[in-house]
């Protein structure tokens, strides 16, 4: 059973031609001496992991991908995102000018995967499940 606050749900929207940059927290089940001091939720520590950011072509499982985003601490946050402060549990995602014109118009489904900072190896899926109440994390594009 994962200790991970699983109420992520990203509905993101960005014009056509234009950057914007998205923020993320997540949280993690408090500790049991935390509990005791009421804490119910704290920020999850990012300092030994890297977020995989993907846009899909599908929602299906075997969907392409249409893009995709390594963010780290190091990353630019310009054109990827970035993990500012790690210990905050917070994360950024960039999708650029170039990004919205490669994926046009429409709604895409995204996954946000943790990934060990050493092995690369996916620790924890954050987006899914969705998939089974017709409903899926998504960016959409549109035109104003």
């Amino acid at each position: 059973m994962s200790t991970l606050n699983e109420q992520l749900y990203i509905d993101a929207v960005v014009v056509k031609g234009t950057k914007r940059i998205f923020s993320v927290k997540i949280d993690q089940e408090a500790t049991p001496e935390e509990k005791q001091q009421g804490v119910g939720w704290t920020a999850l520590d990012l300092s030994l992991i890297n977020v995989r950011f993907r846009v899909l072509g599908s929602a299906e499982g075997n969907g392409i991908i249409l893009l995709e985003k390594i963010i780290t601490q190091s990353s630019d946050e310009d054109t990827i995102g970035t993990i500012a402060d790690p210990t905050s549990g917070e994360f950024t995602f960039t999708i650029t000018v170039e990004d919205t014109e490669k994926l046009g118009l429409g709604s895409f489904p995204i996954t946000i995967e943790l990934l060990d900072v050493q092995t690369g190896e996916v620790i924890h899926t954050l987006t899914e499940g969705g998939i089974a109440n017709a409903e899926f994390n998504k960016i959409t594009v549109v035109r104003v």
